[in-house]
């Protein structure tokens, strides 16, 4: 046998309806073979049976040997077999009759066997005929069904057959692979132990989750049950449920997608909203400087409250549209976000890319700027380097703040979990900050502006790639 790869080379069963003329092929001797030999036995039985009489031997010696080509004729044949075992009969009691007449216990006996073997004929022509449809039947099933089916050896769980569902789930190129150890596709191998131990004691397991492997390598899910059919052959069915599994992992993000939106809109925005109805009301009450400080306050609420609406309806646009990247050049984008901020210090190094991406790139920039005034200090000043290399292209937004403590930089970009009231929906933009460069193919990560000191400030780098 001549393996490429994993899947022997193998030839494929033939169609249902050429390829299935008897139910097994006796011997594994192919079924020509047995025709040609079916045929020159009957000649040489004929030839003897004229031979034999004509010496005077009774012909029940040579006529019980009959009995062979009527069962083999009517198995291989069906139909004709009978048409061409009834003539064979009729052969023997001709020249029984001639030899043996007038002996009269001779031909009745003859005609008895005669009759007996194209009886004999009928019945295996009929039975036969019932086993095809039952295997075209079983075939069709076998082949049709959207599960995975196989047969398997107990003794060494080598596959004696598998269907084509199961053979297109393992990514093979014959239609019918038989001698490989089914232990080749599975990936963890202790639940099909347990499932096949099962069967020593019971005739039928319950479904088992097994990773399967395919001969690329790749993997996938499948819900396995088996049946035994002999004491050590078993059939099992294989449901791949990895479209599912992704599926509940789709409804699951969807789920958490809609637990974040509630969790904002009843924490978040009505806290906000709230403080701003106290400082409106307050401000009907207070004149003077107090009414200016009140005003800037609700100025503040509102902007808040703007920036977490403004995130949301960035996060949504990031699940619902797909990314159509594009050319931009950085420039343009950093000085468009920069004059949104007139009263803010701000200083560019003009460092200049083409990159690729999308138009919701301005959102990272927007965040990132936005987090750099809120916590840069009393009077923030804000630093955007741009340093071009190979193939990408590095962007460094710096602050003068407090920096970030060493613990937290690899967690200020995680989503927070729903009902962790520490963070604030305003934590959202880092989160949709590391969300759009992995994106576009970056990177982010938080450092300190000063390496090593922390407190002189943070420094937000990410990578984007060039044209």
């Amino acid at each position: 046998m001549k393996e490429t790869g994993l899947v022997p080379d193998l030839p494929s069963r033939e169609p249902l309806r050429n390829g299935i003329s008897v139910p097994e092929i006796p011997f594994g001797i192919r079924e020509s073979y047995w025709k040609a030999g079916l045929i020159i036995f009957a000649v040489l039985l004929m030839l003897v049976t004229i031979v034999t009489l004509m010496a005077g031997v009774q012909p029940d010696t040579v006529g019980s040997l009959y009995v062979i080509p009527a069962i083999l004729f009517a198995y291989f044949y069906r139909r004709r077999g009978v048409l061409l075992v009834y003539l064979l009969s009729m052969f023997y009691f001709a020249v029984v009759v001639l030899f043996r007449y007038p002996s009269g216990s001779d031909i009745v006996t003859a005609a008895i066997r005669s009759g007996l073997d194209v009886a004999v004929a009928l019945i295996v022509s009929f039975l036969t005929a019932h086993l095809i449809r039952e295997k075209r039947k079983y075939h069709a099933i076998f082949d049709n069904t959207e599960n995975g089916v196989l047969l398997v050896s107990l003794t060494d769980q080598r596959i004696l057959e598998m269907n084509q569902r199961f053979a297109s789930a393992l990514a093979l190129t014959a239609k019918a692979v038989e001698g490989l150890s089914l232990e080749t596709f599975i990936a963890e191998p202790a639940p099909l132990t347990r499932l096949l131990a099962h069967l020593d004691s019971h005739c039928s397991t319950p479904a088992t989750e097994i990773l399967m492997r395919r001969c690329d390598g790749s993997e996938w899910v499948a819900v396995v049950a088996a049946r035994k059919i002999a004491a050590d052959i078993a059939v099992l069915t294989f449901i791949d449920i990895t479209e599912r599994l992704n599926m509940e992992k789709l409804l699951q993000q969807l789920n958490d997608d809609a637990n974040l939106y509630l969790d904002i809109l009843t924490h978040d925005v009505n806290n906000i909203n709230t403080a701003s109805l106290n400082y409106g009301r307050l401000l009907l009450e207070r004149p003077g400087v107090e009414k200016e400080v009140l005003s800037y306050k609700l100025i503040k609420s509102l902007e808040k409250s703007d920036e977490i609406i403004r995130n949301v309806s960035t996060l949504r646009k990031l699940r619902e549209s797909p990314a159509k990247q594009t050319r931009f050049r950085l420039a343009d984008i950093i000085r468009k976000e920069v004059s949104g901020y007139p009263d803010a210090w701000i200083e560019y190094d003009g460092g200049d890319a083409v990159i690729i991406a999308d138009d919701m790139l301005s959102s990272v920039f927007s965040n990132l700027i936005g987090n750099s005034i809120k916590y840069g200090g009393p009077i923030p000043r804000i630093a955007i380097r741009v340093t071009p290399g190979e193939r990408d292209v590095v962007v460094s937004i710096e602050d003068h703040g407090h920096g970030i403590p060493d613990p937290l930089k690899p967690l200020i970009f995680e989503r927070f979990q729903r009902g962790d009231t520490s963070v604030s929906g305003r934590g959202l933009g880092l989160f949709i900050c590391r969300t759009l460069v992995e994106r576009y193919g970056g990177s982010i990560q938080a450092e300190d502006r000063i390496p090593g000191d922390p407190l002189q400030g943070a420094a937000i780098r990410f990578t984007l790639p060039r044209e």
